[in-house]
């Protein structure tokens, strides 16, 4: 088999993927704009060229690697292109998705994706802000942190407080919780009681003692 690209343009091609982070189609189009004047090469023939080097420690393809241009996921080169590109447009996209649109399957997407080195992270909720609050959240921090250093006993003297409300619900997660068994126990878990109740707890730190926790009226005001 006579190679499409030389021992030099697969070295750069590498060292690129390695850049990269492992992203074929970063790495692609990025080969592509620092060397405009070089063949271009499509996200297989970096997946392949990774593949080639880990098992074979050769950049150079050869008959018995059985290098035909079609990735291992069963996709075509364009199915597989037009997934990518679709993950690096909208990298919360799911899989059902990906396959819905690309007349594909779930695993088959889940491969071509695990081959890539992409993984499914999960959201972190946080508190949301207005734009205006991150500018006020490091004048805060410079000020706090410019008294305490005129007062050595300045964030001692501050009461800090918070308050929760707990009911008999409070929070399931499906996905974390599990019991071994060898036969199937058909656990439940009874949530959303008829008869609700809930107990309403304030608590405090100053400087380095707890205050509290202390129960709170059912029905609050102000």
């Amino acid at each position: 088999m006579v190679a499409m690209y030389s021992v030099r343009d697969y070295s750069y091609m590498y060292l690129m993927y390695d850049r990269c982070n492992g992203n074929a189609l970063r790495t692609a189009r990025e080969y592509a704009r620092r060397y405009p004047s070089r063949r271009p090469p499509d996200v297989n023939v970096i997946r392949r060229l990774d593949d080639r080097l880990r098992n074979t420690g050769s950049v150079l393809p050869t008959a018995n690697l059985h290098d035909t241009g079609r990735p291992r996921s069963g996709l075509t080169v364009a199915q597989a292109d037009a997934i990518l590109q679709r993950v690096e447009e909208r990298p919360e996209v799911s899989t059902r998705a990906l396959a819905r649109e690309m007349t594909s399957s779930k695993s088959t997407v889940h491969r071509l994706l695990r081959s890539e080195r992409l993984h499914p992270f999960r959201y972190t909720t946080v508190q949301g802000l207005k734009p205006d609050d991150f500018q006020k959240r490091v004048v805060f921090c410079e000020w706090l942190l410019q008294q305490q250093n005129t007062d050595n006993g300045f964030i001692a003297h501050i009461l800090w407080t918070d308050e929760s409300c707990f009911t008999r619900d409070g929070v399931f997660n499906h996905h974390n919780s599990h019991m071994w068994s060898q036969v199937n126990p058909h656990a439940i878990r009874p949530q959303k009681h008829q008869e609700r109740g809930s107990l309403n707890v304030w608590a405090g730190i100053l400087g380095d003692r707890l205050l509290g926790p202390y129960l709170l009226p059912e029905r609050l005001s102000g």
